[in-house]
C-alpha cells in the first residue's frame, strides 16, 4: 500500500493508542472476576464480557495489520521456522537471565512489578487462574503480537526500516507492562525487541506468536510451581 493510500500520522497514533488501551481492559475485568466470585451468574456474564474485548482487539487489530501490512512472509521449512523460535527462546531466556540478575544487584528484586501482580491475582482465585493461564498462552500472544508488532512495525515507518521499528516496537511493549524501575523496564523491552527482530527478519508474525506463546508457556509452568 502506497503512502498515500494511508490514513495521516494523527489517526496512525490514535489507532496505536486506542489498541493499546483496550488491551489493558481484559485484566481490570478479571479483576471484577475475582471480586464477584461468589456470585457465578455474575461472573459468567463478565467471562463472556472477557471473551468478547478479547475478541474485538484480536479482530480489529488483524485487520489493520492485513491492510498495512509491509513486509510478506518468507518462505520457511518447518525446521527454519523452529529455528527462529527455539533461537528466540534461548536468546529471550540468557538476555532474561543477564537482566533478573542485573534487577536483584541492584534493586534487591527477584522479579518485575508485572509478575508480581499476575503471581497474585491468579493465586486468588482458581476461575481467574484458568482464565489467565489460557489467556497467557493463547490469547494474549494473537492480539499482542498483531499490536505491537503487527500493527506499530507496519505504521510509521518505510518498507526498507528495520531497526526504527523494532526500537519503537519494544518501546512500546515495555510502556504495556508494570515496572518500577529501569532494569524492568529493559527486561519487558528487550522481549519485545527479540519478537520485533524476528517478525521484522521472516515477515511471518505466526513465528512470533508461537515464541511469544512458548515462552509464556514456560513462565506459567514455573509461577504454577511456585504456587503449589
Amino acid at each position: 500500500m502506497t503512502k498515500s493510500q494511508r490514513p495521516s500520522w494523527i489517526v496512525l497514533v490514535l489507532i496505536t493508542f486506542a489498541l493499546a488501551i483496550l488491551i489493558q481492559v481484559p485484566p481490570v475485568i478479571l479483576l471484577f472476576i475475582r471480586r464477584n466470585a461468589a456470585t457465578p451468574s455474575m461472573v459468567a456474564i463478565l467471562i463472556l464480557i472477557y471473551a468478547v474485548v478479547f475478541g474485538l482487539i484480536i479482530w480489529w487489530a488483524y485487520r489493520v495489520f492485513i491492510k498495512y501490512r509491509r513486509w510478506q512472509p518468507t518462505r520457511q521449512t518447518f525446521l527454519q521456522r523452529l529455528g527462529w523460535i527455539f533461537g528466540g527462546w534461548l536468546t529471550i531466556l540468557l538476555g532474561e537471565q543477564l537482566l533478573n540478575v542485573l534487577n536483584y544487584v541492584i534493586y534487591h528484586q527477584t522479579e518485575t512489578a508485572n509478575n508480581q501482580a499476575i503471581g497474585q491475582l491468579m493465586g486468588s482465585n482458581h476461575i481467574v487462574m484458568i482464565i489467565m493461564s489460557f489467556a497467557a498462552v493463547v490469547l494474549n500472544p494473537i492480539a499482542e503480537e498483531l499490536i505491537f508488532r503487527g500493527v506499530v512495525m507496519n505504521f510509521f515507518f518505510k518498507d526498507n526500516s528495520f531497526w526504527a521499528p523494532i526500537i519503537l516496537s519494544g518501546v512500546l511493549f515495555t510502556l504495556e507492562h508494570s515496572s518500577t524501575n529501569i532494569i524492568s523496564y529493559l527486561i519487558y523491552f528487550y522481549l519485545g525487541a527479540v519478537f520485533a527482530y524476528i517478525y521484522r527478519k521472516t515477515g511471518n508474525i505466526a513465528n512470533t506468536m508461537m515464541l511469544h506463546a512458548f515462552n509464556n508457556l514456560v513462565a506459567l509452568m514455573a509461577l504454577l510451581g511456585t504456587m503449589h
